[in-house]
């Protein structure tokens, strides 16, 4: 996600979208996605950034997060477009949001967003973090999962509450395992994906309690 400064094209209606990459990590990746938009509405004001509201009753920032992140994964792959309703210089208003980003929060670049162009993740990246180097029977069970045709898990419906069965095996591009831990990648098709908890459950972790244990790499956007 880290780049170069690029300035913004003319947007129709004098809008202007920016991309933010950062990073999150330390306590700060137990927050929640609203508790993260909130944390940005927050520094975005106090650094006095011309951020555009929406219309009505209720205005509201027009910022977005094109990737939520699960509560407790730490990453360095983060993104939050931001819109303007004028230009700004791309630096400054990067110092300026540094200073008002609490610790645990690290901003990398910041980019133009072309007017047609959409942030739609294509895969994700992520490192399941083991206490030393991962045994055998670790090792045993990446192999298991790799060459197995199916990998079911159970997901609970929110609303019904009803468990049903997924196989995710098809969102698991592709599985490795290091000497620090276990890196695999996961396809991401519109709203349908793999979980990286469940991703680890499938490993012997307890997928309730290891989101703590996982670190996002990186993102491909189509």
């Amino acid at each position: 996600m880290e780049g170069t400064r690029q300035d913004a094209p003319p947007a129709a209606g004098g809008r202007y979208r920016w991309l933010f990459a950062y990073g999150i990590d330390g306590d700060l990746r137990f927050i929640s996605h609203h508790d993260t938009l909130r944390l940005f509405r927050r520094a975005l004001a106090r650094a006095n950034l011309p951020v555009r509201y929406s219309e009505g009753f209720n205005p509201h920032p027009k910022i977005m997060i094109p990737l939520p992140r699960p509560v407790g994964i730490a990453s360095q792959a983060e993104a939050i477009v931001v819109e303007t309703e004028r230009p700004v210089d791309p630096d400054e208003a990067l110092q300026q949001l540094r200073q008002h980003t609490p610790p645990g929060v690290q901003l990398f670049s910041v980019r133009a967003l072309a007017p047609q162009e959409r942030m739609r993740p294509a895969s994700v990246r992520y490192r399941l973090e083991t206490d030393g180097p991962p045994n055998a029977e670790l090792r045993a069970r990446a192999d298991t999962l790799r060459e197995s045709q199916q990998a079911i898990v159970e997901r609970t419906d929110y609303e019904t509450h009803k468990a049903r069965s997924v196989d995710i095996r098809p969102f698991l591009m592709e599985l490795s395992v290091t000497d620090s831990g276990v890196e695999f990648t996961l396809k991401v098709e519109g709203q349908a994906s793999a979980k990286p908890a469940e991703v680890a459950g499938l490993l012997g972790f307890d997928a309730t309690a290891i989101n703590h244990r996982i670190r996002r790499l990186t993102v491909q956007w189509q």
